[in-house]
């Protein structure tokens, strides 16, 4: 049976090297939203969850590595890979050159696919040996030969965790939901990778609801964040009518989600649906104030805003610098449009034209493109000759608008609990028991979040920002008092996480990720390819699962069957039957020689077993086993070949 390795590009990250820049991490928010914010920051490493995706809807057996140092990759390669596959982004091509490099010298029978939004360079086509461009776990099905029924995705749970000024927050997870986004700007990598479809992961309302739900249980407890990956969730509109069907009919279902929507599939909702929803924040794309794609077109991007804000709905506003109308005072005039909208949050980076969109394409054809290295395609780096900004005043520019962002607004996590007071105002006397759950959530997150306030105060980064922080806090208190005496204790806490954040963050470099493993189907318990020794090498050779549940897993046993192989053999059954569900079907056609005894003995200690069990081809074995096979037929189902046994299920139950 093959086995598949796939992987993440090699840390480090978050330091200018020959193949990273600073602004690469595996620190979504840091890096590009919250990165001026010092130590109010949010903390959060997200993984590469497409691999894990895969992985747990592949039948092979599979090992994961988030961010491994080159020396970990290393390490895993020699263990022995039929497949290693490798996703990175454009900004990250050459750490990919690396480890190809790398996969090539240390395994070279090992066949490389590369993955990701970086496949879109035509240029990497020469470092791998496949090359995955859209959908992944179709791709690699096919490639690897397996046959899997119609059943829906599974789906894997990935979990997060998050911290501010060096204290921790709630846990939460991330489902993914659907690929793709059928609004096409002309910018958008989502959009072209996948042709402009939308290709759902989850297909309805109640898969949502379920697969939620399933996610709470491994939480431990309701009403923590959860993130859903998809380009426009709101723009779906059937599955997400379905989804609060189901919430109305479970009204005691607490949920917390975020999302990604454009403001065109917002402003379509009544704004107490996306409440009920359990819609925490949003993520939104104004692009510019002057923009004119289509998910923008005749909107009032400020009322959607206001109208989410005033809902207790949180947001994450996402600008883009350097649009052609762009001069250097349009682009502050974006800031002013920015900043007007109130968002929680704010994403702000320069256009990047990413391959296979039409503004690559625009751009390479009237001979605009620069001679940049990959790693400056981060979105702080100008790749392409721009109208009236040079690239060294586009690049000191981005850097101050988010400074500017900060100093006007200040820190994001006082601006999420503003939003929340409101709406927990808004909704703290409704008469619709959704709506009211979701108020008493809103007071419970301002009341948690109050020993973070004199802090605040103290780092604000204006004093009319500490004024702001203050009068947030008094209104917090006067309408739901100071909560419970863990509050007091925390309050005398956080000033010291905060002051040891602020250390780290001004003098120690930075920290990078631990590698994460997890291995799919890797385990003794399915019975890989492995020899066994004793007295001669018994192998065990498993065949591909097939997709029916009612037809066994076959496992081939070639050489030697004497006591000590059957006697591992034995515990390795038994370890699978424990922990699999379905029949097990042995082959012992190719068993070239077998010690007198050690077929009975085998037998007898899996007889109670033995309705799972079919045996095949059992009679090939020398006449001196006359006792065993006899036995064999007695109390177990037994074959004279594979084409029996496969007959033997292919026919009408």
């Amino acid at each position: 049976m093959k086995k598949v390795l796939l992987t993440t590009v090699c840390a480090p990250f978050g330091a200018d090297t020959d193949d990273c820049t600073r602004h690469v991490m595996p620190e979504l928010f840091h890096a590009q939203v919250t990165r001026s914010q010092g130590i109010f920051s949010l903390r959060s490493t997200y993984i590469s969850y497409g691999l894990e995706y895969m992985a747990e809807n592949l039948t092979t057996p599979t090992t994961v590595l988030q961010y491994p140092t080159m020396e970990q990759f290393k390490r895993e390669l020699e263990k022995g890979y039929d497949y290693v596959g490798i996703s990175f982004v454009i900004a990250t091509f050459v750490k990919l050159i690396k480890m190809c490099a790398m996969a090539r010298e240390v395994s070279p029978g090992s066949r490389i696919i590369l993955g990701g939004y970086g496949t879109m360079l035509p240029e990497c086509d020469q470092y791998g040996d496949y090359v995955c461009r859209g959908e992944g776990v179709g791709f690699m099905r096919r490639l690897l030969g397996e046959v899997h029924s119609d059943e829906p995705h599974k789906h894997v749970v990935c979990l997060t965790n998050a911290k501010i000024a060096g204290v921790p927050l709630l846990k939460g997870a991330v489902i993914l939901a659907g690929l793709g986004c059928p609004h096409g700007c002309e910018f958008c990598a989502s959009s072209y990778f996948h042709k402009k479809r939308h290709i759902p992961l989850l297909a309805t309302g109640a898969d949502l609801h379920r697969e939620i739900g399933r996610v709470q249980k491994i939480l431990g407890r309701q009403n923590l964040p959860i993130g859903i990956i998809e380009e426009d969730f709101l723009l779906q509109t059937k599955r997400a009518i379905e989804y609060l069907d189901c919430l109305k009919k479970d009204v005691k279902s607490q949920v917390r989600i975020s999302c990604f929507a454009s403001a065109c599939s917002v402003a379509q909702w009544d704004p107490k649906d996306l409440v009920r929803m359990g819609i925490d924040t949003v993520w939104i794309g104004v692009e510019s104030k002057e923009a004119t794609y289509g998910k923008l077109k005749g909107i009032d991007v400020k009322a959607v805003f206001e109208t989410l804000h005033s809902h207790g709905i949180n947001t994450l506003a996402s600008l883009i610098i350097g649009h052609d109308f762009h001069t250097v005072a349009g682009a502050w005039e974006d800031l002013e449009y920015l900043i007007s909208l109130k968002p929680s949050l704010s994403q702000v980076l320069i256009m990047t034209p990413a391959c296979g969109t039409p503004l690559f394409d625009r751009l390479k054809h009237e001979g605009r493109m620069l001679d940049v290295p990959s790693k400056h395609w981060d979105g702080f780096h100008l790749t392409f000759k721009h109208p009236h900004i040079g690239k060294p005043e586009m690049e000191r520019l981005i850097l101050d608008v988010y400074d500017e962002e900060f100093r006007r607004l200040g820190p994001s996590a006082i601006r999420f609990v503003e939003k929340q007071l409101r709406g927990y105002l808004m909704f703290k006397d409704a008469a619709d028991p959704l709506l009211l759950q979701r108020a008493e959530y809103y007071r419970q997150g301002c009341l948690d979040a109050l020993p973070i306030f004199p802090t605040a105060v103290r780092y604000a980064p204006t004093e009319a920002v500490a004024a702001w922080v203050t009068t947030v806090e008094r209104s917090i208190i006067s309408e739901m008092g100071t909560g419970s005496f863990k509050n007091k204790l925390l309050a005398r806490v956080v000033p010291a996480f905060a002051f040891m954040e602020n250390f780290k963050q001004k003098h120690l470099a930075y920290s990078q990720i631990r590698l994460q493993r997890t291995r799919y189907r890797m385990s003794e318990s399915l019975l890989l390819p492995v020899s066994l020794t004793g007295n001669g090498t018994l192998t065990i050779q498993p065949r591909l699962q097939h997709a029916s549940k009612q037809h066994p897993l076959i496992v081939d046993l070639q050489g030697a069957f004497n006591r000590l192989t059957a006697t591992k053999l034995t515990k390795r059954v038994k370890v699978y039957l424990k922990e699999n569900s379905g029949n097990l079907a042995i082959n012992f056609g190719g068993v070239t020689s077998a010690e007198h005894g050690s077929l009975l003995m085998f037998l007898k200690r899996l007889k109670t077993d033995g309705a799972r069990i079919k045996l095949v081809s059992i009679d090939s074995l020398q006449a001196d086993m006359a006792d065993a096979v006899a036995y064999a037929k007695n109390c177990f189902q037994v074959f004279m070949d594979i084409e029996c046994l496969t007959a033997s299920f292919a026919q009408p139950m």
